[in-house]
């Protein structure tokens, strides 16, 4: 994760920002930002629903780190959501492929 951070350091986005902006980003600067968030979701689902964090670490990542197939996945929702923040549209995702973090 830190060589993500440090080869492709994200803006400071919070309210405002869409999937349609982030659409506009880098596939480099995409990926960052999908592993980074899903890292920290993972991170969370440790400490409150261990289940959910292996289920993220299965899902969304391989071996060497955020799979194709789980970039493909969160990216073909934040197109189809372009209009949401992209981190509340991987939650959607996250929830979707694996459990309620509730």
């Amino acid at each position: 994760m830190a060589v993500t951070l440090a080869t492709c350091p994200q803006k400071s986005l919070a309210e405002g920002f869409t999937g349609a902006e982030f659409l506009q980003q880098s596939t480099q600067e995409q990926r960052g930002y999908v592993s980074t968030q899903l890292v920290m979701a993972s991170s969370i689902a440790a400490r409150i629903k261990p289940s959910l964090a292996e289920c993220i670490g299965r899902v969304f990542f391989d071996g060497s780190g955020l799979s194709d197939q789980g970039f493909d996945m969160v990216l073909a929702r934040i197109e189809e959501f372009k209009a949401y923040h992209p981190s509340s549209v991987i939650v959607v995702v996250i929830e979707s492929q694996c459990e309620p973090f509730n």
